[in-house]
């Protein structure tokens, strides 16, 4: 979810620069086409923001607490349904063989959180 709210956030923050840079591609090429000039404004704005999307989505900067999958094995009573795990080491103990964190299903979450 937070990893969502910033990318909205992203979206909110760069509509104002990304009409006047818009306009600025129509003034500057002398573009009257509105559909080019927002596929190239788009376009150079897209590639400017994409180390900001990284940033957010892969670099690990963001913490997201847990992660959810619908279908797992939990690693404590094997059982297989909805299972959470917590993020990173201090949270939750690694599997030796993968380096992942396991997944628990919610009972085995909340006792462990006990």
């Amino acid at each position: 979810m937070l990893k969502y709210l910033l990318y909205v956030l992203r979206w909110v923050v760069l509509a104002v620069p990304g009409a006047l840079f818009f306009n600025k591609v129509k003034q500057i090429f002398g573009i009257e086409d509105v559909y080019l000039a927002m596929i190239i404004s788009q376009a150079v704005m897209g590639a400017m923001v994409y180390f900001v999307d990284r940033l957010i989505f892969t670099s690990g900067r963001v913490p997201i607490p847990w992660e959810v999958r619908r279908r797992a094995v939990c690693a404590d009573c094997g059982r297989v349904g909805r299972c959470y795990r917590a993020a990173g080491t201090r949270c939750c103990d690694r599997l030796a063989t993968s380096g992942a964190a396991a997944f628990r299903c919610e009972d085995c979450a909340v006792k462990r959180a006990q």
